[in-house]
């Protein structure tokens, strides 16, 4: 007997993992008994996998379209007002979706390793396994927790064949197209970095056996893999940033919300990582640290999916709490423990001990790198402890603690400067100047330390640290944050420099290329470091109160008030409420009340016939078997377009074909061109006022604000209105109801500086990638 927890959906997730895990055994014994006789059934395997999990996800897809409520994922994170694109985005609103998602992308991945080229030999097999195995343990959770249970499974309570007439809904917070784009995007980036993961694993497993590492010959494979994921991560990172400034109006874009620091963390690992191959591709050093970096950043990544997934880290992402976490903490203890302890151990048992040129100074290039590679360390560090240290304090005292802002910013500041006077020290040592180097970084660092005292108001210092906080705090916190330009100028302008003085007579075009992108990428996050630093500290925030905007709707005239200082004159008008989904859209059609089972129906059609049965009037819609009833003869009218409201019965009278009549009366019925809207709650209610702001007489924003209302979930969003110029935002938001609106200005300097500077970095990434796919070509 087939249970009835195994539906289409979990049965294709089934069969991915069973495919996968019988492909991954198969690749390690081609791997152990160095043979590839088992290799057609590999292929057969990893292609079933993938194309199962395709099919699985395509078919939730298509379940959320239609909205098929008889999956109890489907109700739980939709609804029939949502439009089509969150309905095409649901299906990786909330855990088992995403996880999916994420297996899918694991899984296409994986599969193309095993059928690439460039991923033959040997070692070849291992990685692919390893790959493989991955996918089959996310492929496992799945079943264990399937996005397909039916929903007299997921809610036993639930009547036998009951099927909801519609969805519980979507949070209100991913109705936005930033969060339509956001989590593909990092799913991708993560999905990508199981190459780099097995390619690592596989190096130090080589060396141990005693064979040729691989990690050679796949080192501009591996690098490729880790460019891209980092163009992907950085992307998504900026999309989320962008929702939440338009969505949550944090006052900012980061608000070190243990989601975002969580997904931080693999972009800094990814960073260090890059940095460590590049100087293994060039120099040689790193022999360990170059692939135990890149195989460590996989379990990074896990570690931030357990923060989203596993509830045991508070955040605003409250969609994220409970859930999948037990299979990604086992995903978690696996991977993490074989990233450390391969290098660890090999290190210890096995390497040699690196020597020194003995005429090679203290302060030369690689000290100098090292430096910048561990500055990122180091951050990612920082990150890690103020994620976990109120999750061990609680596990170890019961005392809840948490961790301010003041801990990311203040610990991570002297590490950013520092790591900025490394990058421009070794951008000139780059160029053999080895003097100027020295004096020009000694020259900086000494004019970081005399800006570090310029603060000509309270503004300007990093942080107003108490008595009683600790000492670091009270030392930076009472530092200006223009001691943050001179690093930054020095920075982007060794790069510069480096950039013009080595493409100089240069005729290879993929050379330039690259050299382009590496100058780019360095000034983008020069620009991005400072205008991050600038905005957090000099945003500023006035309030404004206007009553009676209900009168603002009607009366051309705008409702005038002053900010408190007078700095702000802010103009509303037209205020309107508007209704989703309208009493028209919710009305169903006669065949969709047969297709749903509920007590009270909202019905919309023509009357196409009038009849009576045992004194009750009765009007057939749409020659449907669906028919009004109610015991006012006058009530109905054949010909007339109505939409009405009432309680559902079953049919099968003698005197008609009925095969359901929904009971009403006149204060539930009118027609479609005045239907009774008070017999209607819509699933949101958007409040929405035109506004104008003024700053000394000048205009500095005007649009919409919006406010809506989900009544279903208890949950607010707002619409805010930005005015984007080159000092910076104004940020225009408001809470509103029918009666009055609280309207907040705050201004952004240096906003827009930051998305250039991303777009810097962005740019700079892809022409690197570029030109090297191009030279490895």
């Amino acid at each position: 007997m087939i249970p009835n927890t195994l539906t289409p959906g979990t049965l294709l997730i089934a069969i991915a993992a069973f495919a996968s895990s019988l492909a991954a055994i198969l690749l390690l014994y081609g791997y152990v008994y160095r043979t590839d006789e088992l290799r057609p059934v590999t292929l057969v395997a990893a292609s079933t996998s993938t194309l199962s999990l395709v099919v699985a996800h395509t078919y939730l897809t298509y379940q959320f379209v239609v909205g098929d409520y008889t999956n109890a994922y489907v109700w739980q994170n939709s609804a029939d007002y949502l439009a089509l694109l969150y309905r095409l985005t649901g299906p990786y609103a909330n855990h088992e979706g995403s996880i999916l998602l994420w297996a899918t992308l694991t899984a296409v991945v994986a599969t193309w390793t095993v059928y690439s080229s460039r991923f033959e030999g040997r070692g070849a097999n291992l990685a692919q396994s390893i790959s493989l195995g991955i996918v089959a343990a996310f492929a496992t959770m799945l079943v264990a927790q399937s996005p397909f249970t039916p929903i007299e499974v997921a809610f036993p309570d639930t009547p036998a064949g009951f099927v909801p007439p519609d969805g519980d809904g979507l949070n209100p917070l991913l109705v936005d197209p930033w969060m339509a784009i956001h989590p593909p995007i990092t799913f991708s980036a993560y999905a990508l970095l199981i190459v780099p993961f097995a390619l690592g694993v596989t190096h130090f497993v080589s060396l141990f056996r005693g064979e040729d590492s691989v990690f050679d010959e796949w080192l501009g494979s591996m690098r490729q893999w880790l460019r891209v994921s980092w163009l992907l991560l950085t992307a998504a990172i900026v999309f989320g940033g962008i929702w939440a400034y338009g969505v949550l109006g944090w006052g900012g874009f980061w608000s070190w919300d243990p989601v975002e620091t969580a997904v931080l963390i693999p972009w800094l690992a990814l960073t260090g990582s890059l940095h460590a191959i590049n100087r293994y591709g060039k120099t040689g050093e790193y022999p360990i640290f170059a692939p135990a970096s890149a195989t460590l950043v996989f379990p990074i990544v896990t570690f931030a999916t357990t923060v989203v997934r596993s509830g045991v880290f508070r955040s605003v992402h409250s969609f994220a709490a409970g859930g999948i976490g037990t299979g990604i903490l086992f995903l978690l203890g696996v991977t993490g423990t074989t990233a450390i302890a391969l290098p660890f151990t090999y290190w210890f048992l096995e390497a040699e001990e690196g020597s020194r040129d003995a005429d090679e100074p203290w302060l030369s290039r690689r000290t100098v790198y090292h430096g910048a590679v561990l500055a990122f360390g180091v951050l990612a560090f920082v990150s890690i402890w103020g994620l976990s240290f109120p999750v061990i304090r609680n596990a170890a005292t019961g005392v809840e603690v948490s961790v301010g802002q003041d801990h990311y910013n203040l610990w991570s500041y002297p590490v950013v400067v520092v790591g900025l006077l490394a990058g421009g020290m070794y951008a000139l040592l780059d160029l053999r100047r080895r003097k100027l180097a020295i004096g020009a970084t000694a020259a900086v660092a000494v004019s970081t330390l005399v800006a570090a005292f310029i603060a000509p108001s309270a503004n300007w210092y990093l942080s107003d640290p108490a008595a009683h906080d600790p000492l670091v705090y009270r030392i930076v916190g009472s530092v200006s944050v223009l001691s943050i330009v001179p690093p930054a100028a020095y920075f982007a302008g060794s790069w510069i420099w480096r950039y013009v003085d080595r493409i100089r007579g240069v005729p290879s075009r993929t050379f330039k290329i690259r050299e382009t992108g590496i100058v780019l990428t360095h000034v983008g996050a020069a620009m991005l470091i400072v205008a991050v630093s600038f905005i957090y500290l000099f945003s500023t925030s006035a309030s404004v109160a206007v009553v009676g905007i209900d009168d603002a709707g009607t009366d051309p005239e705008p409702i005038v008030e002053e900010s408190p200082d007078g700095e702000y004159e802010v103009h509303v008008r037209n205020y309107e409420t508007v209704e989703e989904p309208t009493i028209e859209e919710a009305a169903r059609s006669p065949e969709e009340v047969l297709a749903v089972d509920e007590d009270a129906s909202l019905v919309r059609g023509e009357i196409t016939a009038i009849d009576s049965i045992d004194g009750t009037a009765i009007a057939r819609l749409e020659d449907s078997s669906v028919w009004l009833a109610g015991a006012d003869d006058s009530l109905f009218e054949e010909g007339d377009e109505v939409i009405a409201r009432g309680t559902v019965f079953e049919g099968e009278t003698a005197a008609t074909d009925a095969q359901a009549f929904v009971y009403t009366d006149a204060d539930n019925m009118g027609p479609v061109s005045d239907p009774p809207r008070d017999v209607h709650t819509p699933r949101v209610t958007s409040h929405e006022l035109d506004v104008t702001v003024y700053e000394g007489g000048e205009r500095v924003a005007e649009g919409t604000l919006a406010e809506q209302e989900y009544l279903h979930s208890q949950m607010n969003t707002n619409d805010a209105v930005i005015e984007r110029g080159i000092a910076g935002d104004t940020y225009v938001v408001g809470s509103i109801d029918e009666r009055s609106a609280s309207i907040t200005i705050d201004t952004y300097p240096l906003a827009n500086q930051i998305w250039f500077g991303v777009v810097l970095m962005i740019v700079g990434m892809t022409a690197v990638t570029l030109a090297d796919s191009r030279r490895d070509q």
